[in-house]
């Protein structure tokens, strides 16, 4: 139900709302449950329907490349017509591809199904603008953090999706693993009316209904805000990327059994990027975001360096895991630059996930491609070690970030959070 409307300065530090950030936090979840679907189902594609592993690396790289596609406009709508509508239109949309998938039947039907789940993806966009709305900057990377903990909703979803099939469906013929795509729906549905119904926009000013030119300026605000987008990409880009493609290189390259992969070894990945996300948060709120990612991402490099060997199973999953944990923590810390620099969060946060989705689709693919050109996957592991070492560079240069402080700065623009009166281009 609705909060009655109380007038507020629209300047003043927001509260807090525990109650905004619980019920963001469990529609997130789900979000990203129903966006692992298909990386579950993957490797029964495989001995279901005879699909070769790349036809399965390219069906699971389809949800984060539309999360990618629609994670800019949902950002956009966000930061116009407020988090509490966006998020509740998002989930009643989300059903009807989810119903659908119950009549999905050949690879292009379950590409254009997959596809259209990445949707649940791009759920991040609007709970990350909606909580920040309602926490100040000294907590918003905290909170944010406790709020991307929703991560875990892939491992959720990878598990229940394989273990409905293996254990409950499969009893149901050889088509009563579609089951499991209105089950979700009716999950979906439920969640859309909670969160219309329980949750309510802040009016400390971070949803204003500006106008969309108002909005998408902020892209063209300097080199800042692409910085922020490549950070994302490497960082949350390790959970899409192994998320999506992990089941199918243990099960092809190292022949781990496909339940483990889906239900054990896949999960886990998820569970470590999840974990670290607070952690993230509360040290982004307490020392300097950028010497934190130095470190975080120097690591990261050296592990991705260490993928590339492929040495044993036993050593691909300790760097795998290794990522996650610091991926997560990392992931963290650049959302907490957002609101700290930016005003148009959801516009911002919809460009970051765009990215980090987009990893996920196209480090995804690119894997499949070095498997099928070159006959394994260290290239493709060579191009994300290399990618590591680039976040690595922009975080100990500082480049693009060295003169951020200045409110006349083009990188900030008159979309920071820094300063109240910024002039730009001779205009306040």
């Amino acid at each position: 139900m609705e909060n009655p409307v109380v007038a507020v300065d629209p300047m003043a530090n927001p509260p807090g709302n525990p109650r905004v950030l619980l019920i963001s936090f469990l529609a997130f979840s789900l979000g990203f449950a129903v966006w692992g679907m298909f990386s579950a189902l993957a490797p029964f594609l495989i001995k279901w329907y005879n699909f070769s592993a790349t036809q399965v690396l390219v069906l699971a790289a389809m949800e984060p490349l539309f999360a990618a596609a629609v994670s800019i406009p949902i950002g956009i709508a966000t930061d116009k017509f407020g988090g509490r509508a966006v998020f509740t239109l998002l989930l009643l949309t989300l059903t009807v591809p989810l119903f659908f998938g119950l009549f999905a039947h050949g690879y292009h039907s379950l590409l254009l199904v997959g596809s259209l789940l990445g949707l649940g993806g791009a759920s991040f966009v609007v709970g990350n603008a909606h909580v920040a709305s309602w926490y100040p900057k000294s907590k918003q990377g905290t909170a944010l953090g406790i709020f991307a903990l929703g991560n875990i909703g892939i491992t959720v979803g990878m598990m229940s999706v394989t273990f409905l099939v293996t254990h409950v469906l499969n009893a149901r013929g050889p088509d009563g693993w579609r089951l499991i795509f209105p089950m979700f729906a009716i999950c979906t549905l439920l969640m859309a009316l909670v969160y219309w119904f329980f949750t309510s926009d802040s009016p400390y000013g971070q949803h204003n209904g500006g106008s969309l030119r108002e909005i998408v300026a902020v892209y063209r605000s300097g080199v800042m805000v692409w910085l922020v987008a490549y950070l994302y990409w490497v960082s949350f880009g390790t959970l899409t990327f192994f998320a999506s493609a992990m089941p199918t290189y243990l099960v092809d390259r190292w022949h781990v059994d496909a339940v483990q992969a889906s239900m054990m070894y896949t999960p886990l990945i998820v569970v470590c990027v999840a974990i670290t996300r607070p952690l993230g948060g509360w040290l982004a709120d307490r020392f300097d975001v950028l010497r934190l990612l130095r470190w975080l991402f120097g690591i990261m490099a050296v592990l991705a360096v260490v993928m590339t060997t492929q040495i044993s199973v036993h050593v691909e999953l300790f760097a795998i895991y290794g990522l996650g944990l610091l991926a997560g923590t990392a992931a963290a810390a650049v959302v907490k630059l957002i609101p700290l620099y930016f005003r148009q969060v959801g516009a911002v946060s919809g460009l970051a996930k765009a990215a980090g989705a987009a990893c996920g689709f196209t480090m995804t693919l690119t894997l499949a491609a070095s498997k099928n050109l070159l006959g394994d996957y260290t290239f493709g592991f060579e191009i994300w070690a290399l990618m590591n070492v680039a976040a690595f560079y922009i975080a100990l240069s500082r480049v693009g970030f060295r003169h951020a402080k200045p409110a006349a700065t083009d990188a900030i623009s008159v979309h920071s959070n820094i300063g109240e009166e910024v002039r730009v281009h001779g205009q306040a």
